[in-house]
C-alpha cells in the first residue's frame, strides 16, 4: 500500500516458471512514518484487506531487500505502476515489465480464491493476482 512517504509491502508473490511460486507475508518497516492524512489509507487497507500494523508473526521488513536481491537476475513481470516503480527503485538494473503499460493489461473485477493464509478478498491478495497475471502472460505470449 502507498503512504506519503513510502510504499509498503506486506505480501509479495514470486511466480516461476511451472507451477512453482514463493508467498510471503511482511511485518510493517521499523522506520515507518506515518502522517496524520496516512491513517485514512491505514484504516482502509484495515477494513478491506487484512492489515494488521502490529502484527509482528510474518517476516522482519528488512528482508525484503534480501528476496529482491534473489531474482534481480531475472526477467520480472508485475502489474501496476507503483509496484513497477518500487521494484525499479530496488532493482534499478532488473528486466521489469509492467503489463499494465507494456499490454494494457487490467485485472479482471472477480479473481480467483488462493489460500494465502491472510483473511482478505481476492482483489487484495497476491496470490490471487500473481495466478490471474500468470494466465494473462500465457495469453499474451501465445497471441504474439
Amino acid at each position: 500500500f502507498r503512504l506519503a512517504h513510502q510504499f509498503v509491502v506486506k505480501e509479495m508473490t514470486i511466480l516461476f516458471e511451472g507451477e512453482e511460486y514463493q508467498h510471503f507475508h511482511f511485518n510493517c518497516p521499523t522506520d515507518l512514518i506515518t502522517t496524520p492524512r496516512d491513517w485514512n489509507t491505514i484504516r482502509y487497507m484495515q477494513k478491506h484487506n487484512g492489515l494488521d500494523l502490529i502484527d509482528d508473526s510474518y517476516l522482519p521488513y528488512e528482508v525484503l531487500n534480501y528476496i529482491l536481491s534473489r531474482i534481480g537476475h531475472l526477467k520480472i513481470f508485475t502489474a501496476g505502476h507503483h509496484a513497477a516503480q518500487f521494484l525499479s527503485t530496488h532493482l534499478p538494473t532488473s528486466n521489469i515489465v509492467d503489463m499494465c503499460q507494456a499490454y494494457n493489461f487490467k485485472y479482471p473485477l472477480k479473481l480467483e480464491d488462493s489460500p494465502c493464509f491472510i483473511k482478505h478478498p481476492s482483489r487484495y491478495c497476491t496470490l490471487s493476482k500473481a495466478k490471474t497475471l500468470r494466465t494473462a502472460l500465457q495469453i499474451y505470449f501465445v497471441n504474439d
